[in-house]
């Protein structure tokens, strides 16, 4: 899938690519009303889900994976629901963040916008937002920035995100609405989807649920 960085969805719409998949994911049943979905994407990077939608978690590719459902969580001019996983391992994790839009503020101890120059912050800085994620086992963040060009009928709000566990990184980015259509926002249930996730081995357990 293309790349969606935060800078390019200032000048242009991204169109949804479709998910290529054909390596069928493992569903853990669980006690609770959810399922478990998990994936392997290779290199050590798999993670877990919970599957809030009825939806499926496969890979493709190798360090690429995608969750996605049969009927969207809420009707949307968008169309299909779906979040697109790559997994980043053996880079430096302040870079992968700043390559979807955040960098790390030690003295607010939270993760805060990336603006490459003034210019950029002074066009999306209005029209961005920061969310910050925490899961079991993993922090992160998501940024949403407001298209400020072309037709307003058709801007939309995009959307990237990070989650990290020690060297490891996993990262996406897409469209969670039209401007125009506050009632068929995706980003409610995006998050709710990113805080569910975990690392896991591949035993398919974390680290802490290895130990005695």
């Amino acid at each position: 899938m293309m790349k969606c960085k935060v800078r390019n969805t200032l000048l242009m719409c991204i169109v949804i690519c479709s998910f290529n998949v054909s390596m069928a994911a493992s569903t853990l049943s669980t006690s609770g009303k959810f399922s478990v979905l998990s994936v392997d994407m290779g290199a050590g990077c798999a993670i877990r889900l919970l599957d809030l939608y009825g939806g499926h978690l496969q890979s493709g590719m190798p360090a690429k994976a995608s969750y996605w459902t049969d009927k969207p969580p809420v009707r949307s001019s968008l169309g299909n629901f779906g979040i697109n996983f790559e997994c980043h391992r053996g880079q430096p994790l302040d870079d992968v963040a700043k390559s979807y839009g955040s960098r790390w503020d030690v003295r607010g101890r939270r993760w805060a916008p990336y603006y490459e120059d003034r210019s950029e912050q002074r066009l999306a800085g209005p029209v961005s937002r920061m969310y910050q994620l925490q899961t079991t086992n993993a922090t992160g963040f998501l940024r949403t920035t407001d298209q400020i060009n072309g037709e307003e009928s058709e801007r939309v709000r995009f959307y990237a995100f990070c989650l990290f566990r020690v060297d490891i990184a996993i990262c996406g980015d897409g469209q969670s609405r039209f401007l125009k259509e506050p009632a068929g926002d995706f980003l409610p249930y995006i998050l709710r989807v990113l805080r569910s996730v975990e690392f896991i081995n591949s035993s398919g357990t974390t680290d802490e649920e290895k130990k005695p």
